[in-house]
């Protein structure tokens, strides 16, 4: 029973050697997060498609009520992220 904690434990720390860090491009439309799976390895690549998207005309907001605008902007936004190479894309 103590070489199965042995190896959870290896195991946890070979995933971690893996891990690297990124920055996870998140893009909203209005308040609402639309896109969150393109990470990048360098910040101003991934700030260039930020401010890229950020800077994008505002789109009609179909579902508006009477007191909710008419129209929805795109933000876009960098956060620093550490992830297993392995597992998603990484530009």
């Amino acid at each position: 029973m103590g070489s199965r904690k042995i190896k959870t434990r290896r195991t946890k720390q070979r995933e971690k050697e893996k891990m690297t860090h990124t920055f996870l491009l998140i893009v909203y439309l209005g308040q609402k997060i639309i896109n969150q799976d393109m990470y990048f390895y360098d910040v101003d690549r991934c700030k260039y498609f930020a401010e890229r998207i950020t800077k994008q005309p505002a789109v009609p907001n179909r579902t508006a009520g009477e007191d909710e605008p008419k129209t929805m902007k795109y933000t876009a936004v960098c956060e620093p992220r550490r992830v297993n190479p392995s597992g998603v894309s990484i530009y």
